[in-house]
C-alpha cells in the first residue's frame, strides 16, 4: 500500500476514532448539561463532515455498486449506512428546531413544537444501537487497521 493511501487509512482511523468518542459524549446530555450538550452537537458537525469527505470515495461507488450484483451482506450495509446517515441528519435538523439553549443565545427564537421533540428523542435513541451495527459492518476493516498499525509502530 503507497505511503498516501496509508496515511488516508490512519487519518480515517484517527477521525471516526474522534466522532465515535465525540458522538457518545454528545449522546449523554446529563452529563453534560443541556446548554453543553446543544454546542457540542454543533461542534459534532465538523467530525461528522469530515468522516463524510475522508470516506467520499466509498460513498460514490456505494451508489454505483448498489444496482450491481452484490453479496446480501454489501447490500444490507449499503441500506444500513445511508439509514444511519438519515438518522443522524433527522437527529441534528430536530435537535436544532428544539434548541432551549443554542438558538435562543444566538437570539434566534422557535416555538417548540411536540412533535419535534418526539422526533429528536426517538431518533437519538435509534443512532447508538445503529452505530454499534455501523461498527460491526466495518469490524474487520477497523481491526486490520488496528493491527498494522501496531505492527509498523513496533518497527519503528
Amino acid at each position: 500500500m503507497s505511503d498516501w493511501m496509508q496515511n488516508l487509512q490512519k487519518t480515517r482511523y484517527v477521525m471516526d476514532t474522534l466522532l465515535l468518542v465525540s458522538f457518545m459524549i454528545v449522546s449523554a446530555p446529563q452529563a453534560t448539561g443541556v446548554p453543553g450538550h446543544e454546542w457540542l452537537s454543533l461542534l459534532l458537525i465538523v467530525p461528522f463532515a469530515v468522516h463524510l469527505l475522508l470516506h467520499w470515495d466509498w460513498i460514490k461507488q456505494s451508489a454505483k455498486r448498489f444496482s450491481k450484483k452484490i453479496t446480501a451482506k454489501e447490500r444490507f450495509s449499503l441500506v444500513w449506512n445511508y439509514l444511519l446517515y438519515l438518522m443522524m441528519l433527522l437527529a441534528t435538523v430536530s435537535g436544532f428546531l428544539v434548541s432551549v439553549a443554542l438558538l435562543p443565545t444566538l437570539n434566534i427564537e422557535l416555538h417548540i413544537q411536540d412533535f419535534w421533540s418526539k422526533i429528536h428523542h426517538d431518533s437519538a435513541t435509534l443512532i447508538m444501537p445503529m452505530i454499534g451495527v455501523h461498527l460491526a459492518l466495518h469490524w474487520s476493516w477497523i481491526v486490520n487497521l488496528t493491527k498494522r498499525m501496531r505492527a509498523k509502530r513496533a518497527k519503528a
